[in-house]
This record gives C-alpha cells, structure tokens and sequence, in this order.
C-alpha cells in the first residue's frame, strides 16, 4: 500500500510479504516514512497485489482521510 498526498508526493510505503490468508489486515501508525505524524485532511492510497507466482497483479487507486 502506497499513501501520497493529493499533490502526488509518496506519504508511506507499506509492504506486506508471502501472505496466504484471503484477509489480511495492513496497522498504519499515520507517520510518514520519516516517523511523523501526518496532518489532518485527505489523502490518496494505492493498493497494489501481487502473487509470488506473478500470474496474478491488481492494483486499485482511491482516498482516505485522517481526522483526529
């Protein structure tokens, strides 16, 4: 899962490896890769699946919101 802000620039990469649940859950602490809490307001993501066969790729674009 990939998270930017609404001007394009990358918020927080995160990676989750060899899942084979049909759920799996993604903790964000709502920091930016350099440890800081992210402000209020809105905010893109990408979520990007993979198997590790590669037969299967999807990725879905959409927004998210932080309101404390």
């Amino acid at each position: 899962i990939k998270i930017y802000s609404v001007a394009g620039r990358l918020i927080r990469n995160l990676e989750v490896k060899n899942q084979s649940d049909n759920f799996i859950k993604v903790d964000w602490d709502g920091r930016d890769q350099d440890g800081n809490q992210i402000a209020n307001g809105a905010y893109l993501y990408k979520l990007i699946v993979k198997s590790t066969d590669g037969a299967f790729n999807k990725s879905v674009l959409g927004k998210l919101a932080i309101v404390r």
